[in-house]
This record gives structure tokens, sequence and C-alpha cells, in this order.
């Protein structure tokens, strides 16, 4: 063993200390005096100021001038003053980096380390840049490259740290203190540190964070061999690692290492970022060994359950058949997957680009997309895009019906970052619909032919049972009729459905009396609904601007739906008010069963019907409702209920009334 008094001396100093700190993989800084001189800052901190090592030795707010005016300095002063700690978390700071200013969020604490007369001495400023490294929803390919750049940035940070001894040789002049100091400041780092000492690697020091991680206390492990201090390596690398380490004199780096540690007499699996670095003597020999250690556990399960759910995802995608996109607005960078470039007339290879998708797209539909994606970059629309337009790529004979979604995602000052969204082609389902359309609009028409005689038949049954009296045989005609009307409806139902899905459903609008439109339908319901008092509430004639047929039989629709859903022989009540003089409310008010707050949401979509016990024996489509929300939709009006289970519902339909430049449809 070597008992040189001066090569003892070099076990431990403030070179090697310093040395730690530089190969800290957290930015750490010290500072000295009120005017917060720069007396220390590693490769991470002159990182995040954007600087390089010129700043040593010069005032913070001269050597980071972009933080005039916030509020860094007069929080640094108070800790000099007070030797009290500060530190925060998630706190905004603006800097300039490569020339650009942006704002970060960083954990960062002001550590006044003080002397054995309780006066401060130098101040400890270690941060961590918190700000979400996805801030928002990128594509694919970008997070893929990002990822890359964060994998070869961190091999490229651990490549530094390797060969910073030689720039470190002039920052060490800086700090030439005491060494109770610097073991005060291994003390309080961030990460953590262990100097172990000799051939059998005696642990010399451990500060608390390197502990937390070991999971031991500092009188069990100081003073002992790192292999009797931490049985748990046993069969585990790291004890051979420091062996090869001290006997070559070659650091040893790992990235990402899973090890087990010891957990109140547990083991427990942990994964870590390592440095064993030789430490030298004077000598130029091994005199043991610097250890600085980072557990990063909870960091790379979440980068693997990203990764997961990116993987999912891309799964998703692929068996949903979308082709994705990605459009940056400020540099113009336009990029999408696979698929999304077959469905352009491009290979796998090839780079897919804003002009080119553009050129694929039909003329008659192109100025049409464009204006839709200038409407979605808007600042005052909602970030929404929407629209189907027609593509033919290059080299292809027939065009492709598309279906674009899509999102504009925002920085923190609400400045558009992107327009990320999907395409799925529709074409075969539009077909379908088409084909769909065309079958209820054939079967629809060739269904009412035998319903128009058949009910002329009927009514001149019913005409020579009226004269002969038959009251049995006029009750059993009129049933049929009933039915027979009730048929009819239910095909103009199926009928108006097509006219919506097509677009050739029209509003003939004019001016009416709601008034006489109410009893009109009270005539013609008190004559032929015997099953529940219909009772019709006008309070006063109200001219209304409309289509008089439509808003007829969405009354008649609630009405029949009200008769549904309610027990025979309760009321049914009708009635309008026009409270602001500009909008007119019209009120179906039930005693029936009310309707679930889950089924209220849905109510109005086609083909939906409420599911209960109560209900399982109701006929009808559901298309009834759907058809009153799309007519009162098309005179720019609202329908809406208000309903309870047990008490019964009320439909709402709001129209104005007057209505100008009203579109059709």
């Amino acid at each position: 063993m070597n008992t040189d008094p001066k090569s003892q001396q070099t076990l431990f100093n403030e070179d090697l200390v310093i040395q730690a700190l530089q190969s800290s993989p957290a930015p750490t800084a010290l500072y000295t005096d009120e005017d917060m001189i720069i007396r220390f800052a590693n490769d991470g901190m002159l990182a995040l100021w954007g600087k390089d090592i010129s700043v040593i030795g010069k005032p913070l707010l001269e050597a980071v001038p972009e933080l005039e005016g916030q509020s860094f300095l007069s929080i640094l002063r108070q800790v000099w003053h007070s030797g009290k700690t500060y530190s925060v978390s998630d706190a905004p700071a603006e800097l300039i980096r490569s020339g650009v200013r942006s704002t970060n969020y960083y954990d960062y604490e002001y550590k006044a380390l003080l002397d054995q007369h309780g006066k401060t001495w130098c101040i400890l400023n270690t941060a961590q840049d918190v700000t979400p490294r996805n801030k928002y929803l990128l594509s694919i390919q970008q997070k893929d490259l990002r990822e890359q750049a964060h994998i070869e940035a961190m091999a490229s940070t651990l490549e530094e740290l390797r060969a910073t001894n030689e720039e470190l040789s002039a920052s060490l002049d800086l700090l030439a203190e005491s060494r109770e100091h610097v073991r005060t400041i291994i003390e309080q780092a961030p990460v953590g540190i262990a100097m172990l000492q000799g051939p059998k690697h005696i642990i010399e020091i451990a500060n608390p964070a390197i502990l937390k991680i070991w999971g031991r206390n500092k009188v069990d492990v100081e003073g002992l061999s790192h292999e009797s201090a931490r049985p748990e390596m046993a069969g585990q690398p790291v004890n051979k690692w420091l062996t090869d380490v001290f006997e070559t004199g070659l650091p040893k780096v790992n990235n990402e290492f899973l090890v087990k540690l010891n957990d109140n007499g547990q083991l427990r699996e942990a994964i870590v970022n390592s440095i064993y670095q030789p430490v030298f003597s004077s000598h130029n020999e091994v005199t043991g060994v610097l250890v600085i250690l980072e557990e990063i556990t909870e960091q790379v399960l979440e980068r693997r359950r990203n990764e997961k759910n990116q993987h999912m995802l891309s799964m998703a995608i692929d068996a949903g058949g979308l082709a994705t996109f990605y459009y940056e607005p400020e540099t113009g960078l336009f990029s999408g997957n696979n698929l999304l470039k077959e469905w352009f007339g491009l290979s796998h290879e090839e780079n897919v680009d804003l002009s080119i998708a553009l050129a694929a797209i039909i003329d008659e539909d192109r100025e049409r997309v464009a204006a839709a994606i200038v409407q979605s970059l808007d600042s005052q629309s909602d970030g929404n895009y929407s629209i189907e337009y027609r593509i033919q790529g290059p080299g292809q004979h027939s065009t492709r019906l598309v279906q674009a979604r899509g999102k504009v995602f925002y920085d923190s000052t609400r400045k558009i970052t992107s327009l990320n969204g999907t395409l799925r082609d529709i074409t075969e389902q539009k077909k379908d619909e088409q084909r769909k359309d065309d079958f209820i609009a054939m079967v629809s028409h060739e269904l009412k032919t035998p319903l128009t005689s058949l009910t002329a038949y009927l009514q001149l049954l019913e005409r020579k049972a009226i004269a002969a009296e038959n009251t049995q045989q006029q009750s059993t005609i009129e049933k049929s009729i009933k039915q027979v009307l009730r048929m009819n409806a239910l095909i103009n139902g199926f009928l108006n459905i097509s006219r919506l899905d097509s677009g050739r459903m029209s509003l003939q609008k004019s001016d009416f009396d709601l008034q006489v439109l109410f009893h009109e339908l009270e005539e013609e319901m008190t004559a032929t609904i015997h099953t529940h008092r219909i009772i019709f509430e006008s309070p006063e004639p109200l001219s209304i601007h409309a289509d008089r047929e439509k808003i007829s039989q969405v009354i008649q629709n609630l009405v029949g739906n009200a008769m549904k859903y309610s027990p025979m022989g309760t009321e049914i009540v009708i009635n309008y008010s026009a409270p602001g003089g500009k909008d007119v409310a019209i009120f179906v008010k039930d005693q029936g069963m009310g309707i679930a707050e889950d089924d209220q949401q849905q109510i109005f979509e086609r083909f939906y019907r409420v599911e209960s016990s109560q209900a399982g024996s109701i006929a009808g489509f559901g298309i009834g409702l759907y058809l009153c929300r799309e007519i009162i939709e098309l005179h720019k009006g609202v329908i809406s209920l208000e309903s309870s289970l047990g008490t019964g519902t009320t439909f709402i339909v709001e129209l104005p009334l007057k209505i100008s430049n009203l579109a059709s449809f």
C-alpha cells in the first residue's frame, strides 16, 4: 500500500470534485458575490444558457443578458443574504439559444453554502429542463427523429463527459476553496456521487443522492469496501467494472443499465446511467474510482410506454387503412406515411410535399381544399379540418374519393405549429351509400303505388260501411286506413332521408300563421287519435317565415313519438311562445316514461332507438327524431329536449321568426 503523504493527499482534492461536478449530467453552476459572479458552470448549464466557457468569471446578467427583467437575480440576492435555499418547480425562463429567444420550464434550486460563521460564501445552482418533450402531438416520423436525436444527444453528452478533463484545467483555479467546502458541494449535488479508494474500493464519500439509489445509510457504507457494503451486487457486473477501471485506468460508461438495488432488505429492479471514472495521482497512478450515478427508471418506463402506445397507434392506423399527413405552415414541410404516398402516386422512397399533394387533387376540388386548409389555420377557427375531395395521382387511371380530418396544434403562445390528420378512402363507401339511396328511392316509389290504390279501396269500403251503418266494419276499415297512413309515413321518412343524403331536400318557405297551423293540426289529430288527450294551446296569432309542410311534419313526428312512449289516456300538450320577438319556441310535452341522460345525447341520431324494458316492444326505425333535427337545422333552428326518467319529456323546437338568405339543400 502506498503510504506517501503526498500521494494520500491526492486521493481526494477539490479538482477531483470539480471534475465530478463537471461530469454531472445535471446543469450545475456556482455564484459568488451579490452580483452573482459565475465561478463555475458545467457543460449542462452552459448548454442551458446557450453560452460557452467565456462566461466564467462574469456577473450573471452580463453573461446571460436575456435574464434582465426576470426574477432570477432578485431571488439569488435573497438567498445570498438570507442563507436560505430556494427551490421551485415548473418555473418559466426566457433564454436565447443560437440567436432564438424561447421560453422553457425548469425545476431549479439555489442553495446557499455557508462558512463556519454562517455567512454565505457561494450559491450552488442546479437546474433541470422539464419542458414536456412532446408539447403537442407531432407526426410519427418527427417523433422517431426526435427520439433518435435524443438518443444521439445522450451518447454525445456521455462522450463529452470523457473529453472534458483538458477543458476543465482553465476553470479549476476559480474554485480554490477548502476540501471541506468541496465535500459540502458533493453532499448537496442533485446526482449520485461516490468516491471509492484503492483496489478494494473503500467508500470514502457517498452523497445522499447515491445513498438513496443504493438504498443505504451513510453509516452503513462509509469506510467499507464496495463489495462488503453492497452485498446485493454479487452476481452483477458492477464490482468487475470497478476493478477493470482501477486496473486499466479507462473510464466505464453505461447507458440505461438494468441493475438490482437494495430496497429495505429486498431487491428491486432499476434503470440507471452510470459513469465510473478513474482517479489519478500526481504520479499518474490510479488511486480510486469516482462513481456518478443517476436513476432514470421512471423516464425510461415512460418512454417505453410511449413507444408501446406509438406502436399500437401505428397498428390501428394500418388496420384502419388510414393515410396520415403532417403539415408545418411556418416551414412548408409536408409529409405522410407510405399509404398516403401510394394514393398520391409516389413510391415509398420519394418525398411528398404540399405542391405534389395539391397537384393530385382533381381540378374541381383543389381550390375548395386549399380554402379549407387556410380556414383551419385561421386564428379565429376552432382548428378542425374536415373535407371530402377526389384525388388522382400521376399514372393512375381512376379517381379516389377521400375523407380528410385533421387538427391544428399550437405552442404555448397560441402560435400554430402544425396541422396533423388522416385521410380515409371512402370511394366504395360512397358508392354503397349511393346504391342504398337508389334502392330506398326505388323501393319507396314502388311501395307508394299499391298503397295509394289500397287507400282508395279502403276509403271506398269505408263509405259503403258508413252508408250501411255497419259500425264494426267501419271501425275495422278505419284501423286499416290508419295502418296504411302509418306505412305511408314510414316510406316518406325513408324518402326524406334519401333526399337529405343526396342533398335534394329543399325548403319551400312562405309566411304563415302558426296559430292557424295549430288549429288545423288540432282538428286532424283529435279526429284520428283516441288513445291520448291531444291539447293544442295557441295563445295568439304569430307569423313565421318557414316551410309550412315541413314544420307540420316535425310537430306530427314529435306528437307521434310522444304517443309511443306515453301511457294511454295521458295528455300531450303542444304550445308555443315568442318572448323575445325574434325567435319562436314550440313545445311538445308528454307524461311518458322519460328519457335517460345517456340516451338524450344520441336520441336525434339516425336509426337510434332507446333500449329499455319499457320501450322494448315499441315499433319504429329511429328516423323520426333524426328527420325533425335535420328539418329544423335546415331552418337555422335548434331542437332539444328536457326529460328525466318517470316524469315525461318536453321537446323544444326553436326557430327564427324571419329567415333571410336561407340555404336550400
